[in-house]
């Protein structure tokens, strides 16, 4: 593990464009380093997820690295991992983009004893100690498909737009949603899937042409932060406003406007500052040896809520829904 002189290095880790964040002021030998790799840097999301990390590492007396590629590229992303299992840090928290390819630098940091957790995005055959999800990923998928089909009145063509076909978290959603939607919306017919790369303006561009390609299109479902602020503006721009239902995941801020203009009827999200620490939290757990069971108490957290499906997910709320009503109560920083 890193000692203090080796923590001198961390300033050069990684891609020279990105940010290391870690605790302020002298660190003392043996104190625990926990690296966190997001999808990318430079979004509000992830960048709120960086603040509740920096809380929680002030907190337990640990130093937090967070850093990643400044696009979403899962080889980026490897390039960090394997930089941070060189120097030896205690533990590797990584949202892969590209769930597939992390698995020889899981066997290879465990077999230096550095612990390694999944968050925001799993890669369950990786072999990763333990994935911090945000939400239950059913309970997301069905819900966004019940929402959207109440907007459609249960009926009509429907429309996917999203990041990414590798990343595992919003494509569990997405399989979630299409099995709601075959199993309780005959009436329903998914027409596309845009893919729109993390980029909101790309997705506003991916989505204009649906639109156009699909002029009965009734209904959308974005599943990442950039696509539906991107599907928003096209449907605003488009003047369908009121034709086209819309929802998905987003942060407060972007969803704001779109709901008070009545472009969006709902949109949904989690505290990702509360994610950044948990995460946090929870790789300090595992690098003291402890043992983690549902219903016990995290500080700083609360009863710890573990899937019933796999004893090495914990779970870390229920999904918000944002309305124009309640969205001047949420912020998250974001």
């Amino acid at each position: 593990m890193l000692t203090a002189a080796a923590l001198l290095t961390l300033a050069g880790c990684g891609d020279p464009g990105g940010k290391q964040t870690a605790t302020p002021g002298a660190e003392p030998a043996g104190r625990p380093v926990v690296a966190m790799l997001p999808k990318l840097i430079n979004i509000d999301y992830f960048d709120a997820c960086r603040r509740g990390a920096t809380q929680a590492a002030e907190e337990l007396g640990v130093t937090l690295i967070f850093d990643g590629p400044a696009d979403p590229s899962g080889s980026e992303q490897n390039k960090f991992f394997d930089t941070w299992i060189r120097q030896g840090v205690s533990a590797i928290c990584v949202a892969p983009n590209q769930p597939k390819t992390i698995q020889r630098f899981v066997e290879k940091a465990k077999a230096q004893g550095i612990r390694v957790l999944t968050w925001d995005t799993d890669a369950p055959e990786s072999g990763r100690d333990l994935f911090v999800n945000q939400v239950d990923e059913r309970q997301l998928g069905e819900t966004l498909m019940d929402d959207l089909a109440a907007q459609m009145g249960g009926e009509g063509e429907w429309a996917i737009a999203i990041a990414s076909l590798d990343a595992a978290n919003l494509n569990t959603w997405r399989r979630f949603a299409e099995a709601r939607a075959a199993e309780k919306y005959p009436n329903l017919k998914l027409v596309a899937t845009e893919v729109t790369k993390e980029d909101e303006n790309f997705a506003r561009q991916k989505v204009e042409t649906l639109l156009n390609a699909y002029p009965n299109l009734k209904g959308i479902i974005a599943f990442d932060s950039n696509s539906v602020p991107g599907a928003a503006e096209a449907i605003k721009r488009a003047g369908k406003v009121g034709r086209v239902a819309l929802t998905g995941n987003s942060t407060p801020n972007k969803l704001r406007p779109y709901l008070k203009e009545g472009v969006l009827q709902s949109g949904y999200l989690w505290d990702p500052r509360a994610l950044g620490s948990l995460t946090v939290r929870m790789a300090k757990a595992l690098i003291d040896g402890t043992e983690l069971k549902a219903g016990m108490q995290v500080p700083g957290y609360g009863e710890l809520r573990v899937s019933e499906t796999d004893s090495k997910t914990v779970i870390m709320a229920e999904p918000i829904r944002f309305t124009r009503e309640n969205i001047d109560s949420f912020d998250f920083g974001i």
